[in-house]
This record gives structure tokens, C-alpha cells and sequence, in this order.
């Protein structure tokens, strides 16, 4: 899926990237105890939508993410549903325990549609997960992150692990040194986010 401003910010490029740097921090487990399939769809206020496209196919299918029916202000619970190849799935992810330090995109999309929700996010015109993922292709370009280091499956959306912070922090860096001020303090407000979690109930 081609993200907005992903072509104009890759005009960053780190042609020089120290020694150690790149690395592919991403990788394939099972679904972490912050997720849990369920049989029930959200019943709570639409929060915010995503694509995960199909490998191979010009199709995307949409992500739509809102507050499960059993979520409260102290325990957030964001449902996420989509009809991935035609099956409808949902689940269920517990915010507070979301660890942005080894999350999936399905954490990360909850997370942030909670925070876009309750005014934590970046407060971007897209939204908090766009930003992170617009950050995420930055990475791949400048050879922070693998190119290979995820790809485009529901089964990827869901279980491949990833270091948000690292990542973000390394786009974060190239971003002040390009002087794009604005950017960089979007960054600046998910770390501050990211600070935040996961929560100690």
C-alpha cells in the first residue's frame, strides 16, 4: 500500500549509515497476551480504518478498529476487525499492555486509534498509525530496518514483531538533522506516547 508523504520524505537519505545500524528487528511469533481472537464484533463508536492488502492480488481489505464492548476508561479494550479474504475476524487488544517495544501492526493500529481518541496521539490530519507507518517506510528506505523485515498478510499484521521506538527514535534522528522540525515533533509526541505504555494496572 503506497502511504501519503511516503514519496516527499524519502527524500531523506541517509547515504551513510554507521556501522551496526541496520538492522531487521522485526520477526514472526504468535499473537502476544495483549491480543485475543474473538467471536464478537465491537459494539462500541468507530475509531479509525487501515488496509492490509493481499499479496499477489490489487486488492486491499479494510481494518476497522472501536471500542469492545467490554472496555473502560481504566481498561481500554479496542476491537479490531476485518474480512481479510472474504472472513470476517475480530479482535480484541487490551491497551494497557501493549509494549510498543515488541508489538505487531495490530497492536500498534489499536494503541494508536485509542490515543487519536483520547487526544495522546500526534494529533496528525491521518492519524497517529499512518505517522508510524509513514516513519516505518522511512526506515525501510534508509536501510534502517530490512526491507524484507514484514510483509503484507493478515497473519504478518497480526504476529510480526517489530521495535517501534528504536524505530522511530532513528527516523526521529533524521528527521532534525534534515531540519524538518515539524515531523520531528510529531515523533516527539508518539515517544511520548510510547512512554506511557505498556501500563502497570
Amino acid at each position: 500500500m503506497v502511504l501519503a508523504g511516503v514519496g516527499d520524505m524519502k527524500k531523506y537519505d541517509s547515504t551513510k549509515i554507521p556501522q551496526g545500524l541496520i538492522s531487521s528487528e522485526s520477526f514472526i511469533g504468535t499473537m502476544s497476551a495483549a491480543s485475543t481472537q474473538v467471536e464478537n464484533q465491537a459494539k462500541g463508536d468507530f475509531l479509525s480504518i487501515t488496509m492490509v492488502p493481499k499479496p499477489g492480488t490489487n486488492i486491499s481489505y479494510g481494518v476497522v478498529a472501536a471500542y469492545a464492548k467490554e472496555s473502560t476508561s481504566k481498561n481500554p479494550i479496542i476491537n479490531v476487525t476485518t474480512n481479510y479474504d472474504g472472513k470476517t475476524v475480530s479482535y480484541n487488544i487490551n491497551v494497557n499492555e501493549v509494549d510498543p517495544n515488541q508489538a505487531s501492526r495490530l497492536e500498534m493500529f489499536a494503541l494508536c486509534a485509542y490515543a487519536d481518541d483520547v487526544g495522546t496521539g500526534d494529533k496528525s490530519t491521518f492519524g497517529t498509525y499512518q505517522t508510524l507507518r509513514t516513519y516505518q517506510e522511512m526506515a525501510k528506505y534508509n536501510g534502517y530496518i530490512s526491507s524484507d523485515s514484514e510483509g503484507d498478510t493478515l497473519e504478518q499484521f497480526k504476529n510480526a514483531k517489530s521495535n517501534w521506538v528504536n524505530m522511530s527514535q532513528k527516523v526521529m534522528d533524521l528527521l532534525y538533522k534534515c531540519n524538518d522540525l515539524a515531523q520531528y515533533n510529531k515523533g516527539m509526541s508518539i515517544m511520548n506516547l510510547f512512554s506511557d505504555y505498556p501500563k502497570v494496572v
